[in-house]
């Protein structure tokens, strides 16, 4: 007597209708942001075009790709794993608030008593990395 065993893995949905609303939702939210940045950038902060087109934004554009892959690999294990079909990757991108505070707060002071964008950029990367430690 020959016993069989067979497992039935749980595949995902790669994509639902609901996943076009998001996509066009969040699409929008990140060309606001990154128009908003950019324009704090160069008009507030008058950081130089080849830093924030050649540095920043590549920079954003990048880590924002990576996260979003991350997260969707993330929820789509986890689905995998519990066998649930409700799982979300969770979205990724700038907090506009903590854009304008560390804009105002942190950047612009100091590039205003240095006489110096890039000492302000580097102070806003040293306050943001200090956030995400803690």
């Amino acid at each position: 007597m020959t016993t069989s065993t067979s497992t039935v893995t749980y595949r995902p949905a790669l994509w639902t209708t609901g996943d076009w609303n998001a996509f066009f939702g969040f699409g929008t939210n990140i060309l606001v942001n990154m128009l908003v940045l950019t324009g704090l950038l160069r008009f507030v902060l008058k950081m130089p075009d080849s830093l924030v087109f050649g540095r920043i934004l590549p920079a954003l554009g990048t880590m924002m790709c990576l996260s979003t892959l991350y997260y969707a690999y993330l929820a789509y294990r986890l689905a995998k794993r519990t066998g649930r079909s409700d799982v979300c990757a969770l979205p990724s991108g700038v907090s506009v608030p903590h854009m304008f505070i560390v804009t105002f707060v942190i950047m612009l002071p100091i590039s205003l008593s240095t006489h110096d964008p890039i000492q302000g950029w580097e102070a806003g990367l040293v306050w943001v990395f200090s956030r995400a430690l803690f």
